[in-house]
């Protein structure tokens, strides 16, 4: 059975003063480290990783999970959470799988050259054989003046994104709506999740206080499922996808309200 050909527009490059990106987040998953909570067995990767991320602590994980009742939040497991002096960026490890995280997103070069080398201290000292999953996700949320209103959002965004609650056919005031999209592509798997709702899916670091209101979601999931042997350089592949999503991003803000709003001032 052939794919469908990838229609989407091509979009140069350019820079949002004003930027949704509430969190972006690579990961690499691995078989269970048994070794994991032994005392001592981290000692060495921890010493490593401090260095260029030296406030480290351990905590309980917790997965966002968006359905048609809302946003809620799970806990997961224990991790270990390191983070650099200014808290902009995080590595997050586990015993089966290593993240890098920011919520002040520069450029996907400083994304993939930090995960390298992540990557490459997990590899040094920890020494998995294989690489289970790799993904680059991005959660933005749209806010807007306007916003807790859902007919503002038919304005401000593609309405081929929006669908049934975009073209109004039943009536009455939209409250929430929750969509998703998974594509085989392939490279991977790209997964497509958006949704009027209220509140914010993603956890603030530190003591801020999470945002509130309504808010339009935009969860850009790209990743690859396939066991492959363990390998530190994945530069190229989070290049790839980081294009990709930013075409379905450039998509769906179009070049009207939103996009100059994201734009701001030069």
């Amino acid at each position: 059975m052939s794919k469908a050909r990838d229609t989407l527009p091509h979009y140069e490059y350019e820079p949002f003063n004003n930027a949704a990106l509430e969190l972006c987040l690579v990961q690499v998953r691995y078989p269970v480290l048994p070794r994991f909570a032994e005392a001592g067995y981290l000692s060495n990767i921890q010493e490593a990783l401090s260095e260029e991320y030296p406030l480290f602590g351990s905590e309980q994980s917790m997965n966002i999970v968006v359905t048609p009742q809302g946003v809620s939040q799970a806990a997961s497991g224990q991790i270990i959470r390191f983070n650099d002096i200014e808290r902009r960026w995080s590595v997050v490890l586990a015993n089966d799988a290593v993240s890098l995280e920011t919520r002040h997103y520069s450029n996907i070069q400083e994304f993939s050259t930090r995960f390298t080398e992540v990557l490459r201290l997990v590899a040094t000292h920890l020494k998995p054989r294989l690489q289970l999953r790799f993904g680059l996700r991005y959660v933005n949320e749209f806010r807007h003046k306007q916003g807790d209103r859902y007919e503002k959002w038919r304005q401000l965004l593609n309405p081929d994104l929006l669908g049934v609650g975009g073209r109004n056919v039943l009536g009455g005031t939209v409250e929430q709506t929750v969509g998703e999209v998974r594509t085989n592509r392939t490279d991977g798997t790209f997964l497509l999740r958006h949704g009027f709702l209220d509140g914010t899916t993603v956890v603030p670091l530190g003591p801020k206080t999470p945002q509130s209101g309504p808010f339009y979601l935009l969860d850009l999931d790209y990743y690859l499922d396939t066991p492959l042997t363990f390998e530190p350089k994945q530069a190229e592949r989070m290049r790839a996808y980081n294009d990709y999503i930013y075409r379905v991003f450039r998509w769906v803000i179009g070049d009207g309200e939103l996009y100059r709003q994201l734009k701001g001032k030069p």
